[in-house]
């Protein structure tokens, strides 16, 4: 039932944009099969590799990243068809309209979009960072609905305190309506040099490299006709002060909401560095879930782009285990 979803993407018209004949025929892990589905502000864009006979794992990158954040791992996931996304304002996906700001919300309503679209009674999920913060926050809201979660280089949302929050807020909210003065501007071109340093340099913890950077840029970079480059994502991403704010008690009672089979994978150079982070939450998901599991693979923050073997090896086991349909 749940194949046959995927299999009539081409068929059916009401926001899908795939050939299943590509679908059926995209057995080689390296090829993918470009998806699109319409939300109320455009679309949401994305990839699939593996085959459409099976329901595909729905993977979610990190804060300015984009699907092409799974490019090196995907391929490494055996037997596991893979739908990676741009959520919305990164990649090819949608911006969203003048005067909204990006927030976990939005990202809920994104994935929610998806999977009511795709007909699926339960979604296995697999995200990177922020990504792994939205399936978490997903976990929680719909807990029945949720096969399992694999989390990479993340747990749950990182506390903070009411005085930060209150400060972020305020300059958030100047700073949107700084930004929205900006919108008709031509965003800023770069050689593909400087587009390459500038991601590295300014990439959250700085933890890519060249070749992780170059499949970022497939889906993050466009072309001018005279051939410089600029970013594809909604500048107005990078405006603090939206992003969810909870303290650790409210993230252990959402912790406890959890039931499905969860697993967390630490890079051992990440970022984050205190166990306790990593340790009061999970000791949470100890309880709740029926099968939690946390590794630790050696790479820094994005060692599912440097270090993909390694973490594919990890995380295999844990999905031949779950992902039975």
């Amino acid at each position: 039932m749940l194949a046959r979803h995927i299999r009539s993407f081409g068929a059916r018209t009401c926001g899908y944009i795939v050939s299943s004949k590509r679908i059926q025929r995209n057995t080689c892990r390296n090829n993918f099969t470009s998806v699109q589905v319409d939300v109320p502000w455009g679309k949401i864009d994305g990839k699939l590799w593996g085959s459409g006979n099976k329901q595909p794992i729905l993977a979610v990158h990190g804060w300015m990243d984009n699907a092409g954040s799974f490019d090196h791992i995907a391929p490494l996931i055996e037997n596991h068809p893979i739908l990676a996304i741009d959520l919305p304002g990164h990649g090819k996906s949608s911006w969203l309209p003048r005067g909204i700001p990006y927030d976990d919300k939005i990202y809920m309503i994104a994935l929610r979009t998806i999977i009511k679209k795709f007909g699926w009674s339960k979604v296995k999920l697999l995200g990177h960072s922020m990504g792994g913060v939205m399936c978490f926050n997903y976990s929680r809201l719909f807990p029945e609905e949720v096969q399992f979660v694999v989390a990479l280089d993340i747990l749950a949302f990182l506390s903070t305190s009411q005085a930060q929050q209150t400060r972020l807020l305020a300059y958030g909210i100047d700073k949107l309506m700084e930004f929205e003065k900006k919108m008709t501007s031509k965003p800023p071109t770069y050689t593909e040099n400087e587009i390459i340093v500038n991601w590295i340099k300014k990439s959250q913890f700085q933890s890519l490299d060249e070749p992780a950077v170059r499949s970022l840029m497939k889906r993050g970079c466009g072309k001018t006709e005279k051939g410089q480059l600029f970013y594809t994502r909604d500048f107005r991403l990078s405006i603090p002060g939206f992003g969810p704010t909870y303290s650790r008690e409210n993230c252990m009672e959402m912790a406890k909401s959890i039931t499905s089979p969860y697993m967390v994978v630490r890079a051992a150079d990440g970022p984050f560095t205190k166990d306790t982070y990593w340790t009061i939450i999970g000791d949470v998901l100890k309880k709740s879930s029926q099968d939690f599991q946390y590794v630790k693979v050696e790479g820094t923050h994005h060692f599912h782009m440097t270090n993909a073997k390694e973490v594919a090896a990890a995380i295999n086991p844990f999905l031949d285990k779950h992902n039975i349909s």
